[in-house]
């Protein structure tokens, strides 16, 4: 999995991932990326998370920020990225098969397919949602 996000290339060649996990050694079984920033795409990896559900596929997207409970603001988790950042993660468990990888792998290419083909026009239908719901750092 791992491998085959890192080859998915924009448009214009560069990739559409940027890999956040410390690769096959000494790690968990887990893939964690975001998209690449410097794409500057109108979507982010929540919208991907959401949209990996219309192929039964749960990928789990993230803020990289928390709510500060004691001032009410959002702020980052991390000093070299922005609150807004957003990452994903897939567990691989020891029971997905290469069947299910090969249609998981399928799957991010079709929903980067949808909402890139979208453009700005992904961001306008989800931006308003998006505002009301996420106004208190919540993930999505």
């Amino acid at each position: 999995l791992r491998d085959a996000l890192k080859e998915l290339k924009s448009e214009d060649g560069r990739p559409y991932f940027t890999m956040l996990d410390a690769g096959d050694t000494k790690c968990l079984p887990v893939v964690a990326a975001m998209l690449n920033p410097d794409l500057n795409l109108p979507f982010d990896d929540i919208d991907l998370q959401h949209q990996m559900q219309q192929y039964h596929w749960y990928v789990s997207g993230y803020r990289m920020s928390y709510h500060d409970p004691n001032d009410e603001r959002t702020k980052p988790l991390f000093t070299d990225a922005p609150a807004q950042q957003t990452m994903f993660r897939v567990v691989v468990k020891a029971n997905n098969t290469r069947v299910m990888m090969d249609n998981l792998i399928t799957s991010f290419k079709e929903c980067l397919g949808e909402m890139t083909s979208l453009g700005p026009g992904f961001q306008s239908m989800h931006a308003p949602k998006k505002l009301l719901i996420c106004s208190k750092g919540h993930a999505c």
